[in-house]
């Protein structure tokens, strides 16, 4: 893999991370192993910029369920403006 796939890999990986940092790093790093299919250790190391490598099959699964955690927050998000715009209409009448 080329040297920036395997930073896209971990950026990736450390976005969702942050995502669930507010849970504490360690149950973050978890919590992301456990989503993506990766080791606590390989999550540990994405943090820390340690990565030499990735597997084919990784960035799939990685890139896979990144997307469809993107679009589900995406979807949550445009729900929430939804009731937003409803609540807001509300209040200026």
């Amino acid at each position: 893999m080329s040297e920036t796939m395997r930073d896209q890999f971990q950026d990736m990986v450390c976005a969702e991370v942050r995502e669930r940092r507010g849970m504490g790093l360690k149950a973050a790093f978890l919590e992301v192993a456990r989503f993506f299919g990766l080791s606590e250790r390989r999550v540990r190391a994405c943090w820390n910029g340690e990565i030499r490598a990735v597997l084919a099959h990784e960035w799939e699964a990685v890139r896979g369920r990144r997307i469809e955690a993107v679009r589900r927050r995406q979807a949550a998000l445009a729900h929430q403006l939804m009731l937003l715009g409803e609540t807001e209409g509300d209040l200026q009448s």
